[in-house]
């Protein structure tokens, strides 16, 4: 009599576990992506919303917080700042910087001399919040040069007005703007620039009521 030989039949099991694991892999790297989705939605949407509300109060803050000075004290934040021409560094901070506190001191000068300042002030604040938007703007020394001028003919306004005994540091802070070459850049031609600097801290720290 021949031998029936019966096949076993294989297991299943193997596969349905294969499966599964399968499943759980599609699933783990489905529900990743989506979850970087989301992190990247929000992140965009947080920069989209907070962005400029901080940049702006930021320059704000940066630029006039020492509105509140008197005048000599303004004009000590100037000539402290200027006196280390070290910071003249390659961001153009020390330069942009300077203006700011030169302009807070013109402004308190001419509200302790009672001299209706405002306009020019005003134009002077808008020049310089240009500047710290792009600090680049004085990579050329054309900028100081367009800045300088208006700083020079609001001093010669005050000067006449209420300091007529200072005529001669007036005329002295325009040479040295004019020995400022508007097409070189300023980090080439720091004795220039800083001579201006200097030359500009003299007039304010004279206008003094007497």
């Amino acid at each position: 009599m021949a031998e029936i030989k019966i096949e076993k039949k294989k297991p299943i099991w193997p596969w349905i576990l294969l499966g599964l694991i399968i499943l759980a892999v599609i699933l783990y790297f489905v529900i990743a992506d989506n979850n970087d989705d989301d992190d990247f939605n929000e992140e965009e949407n947080t920069e989209q919303v907070a962005t400029p509300m901080e940049t702006e109060e930021d320059t704000e803050t940066a630029s006039w917080e020492e509105d509140n000075l008197s005048g000599d004290e303004s004009v000590s934040k100037y000539l402290t700042h200027i006196s280390d021409q070290e910071k003249m560094g390659i961001d153009h901070e020390y330069s942009s910087q300077a203006l700011v506190y030169l302009i807070n001191a013109l402004e308190n000068r001419s509200e302790e001399a009672n001299i209706n300042t405002e306009v020019e002030i005003q134009e002077l604040k808008d020049d310089v919040r240009d500047i710290k938007e792009d600090p680049q703007a004085l990579t050329h020394a054309n900028t100081i040069n367009d800045v300088g001028a208006k700083i020079v003919d609001l001093m010669e306004k005050m000067q006449e007005e209420k300091f007529p005994d200072i005529s001669q540091d007036v005329q002295e802070v325009k040479t040295a703007l004019q020995n400022i070459d508007p097409s070189t850049p300023t980090l080439n031609q720091k004795d220039a620039v800083n001579s201006f600097y200097k030359e500009a801290g003299d007039v304010v720290q004279n206008m003094k009521m007497s």
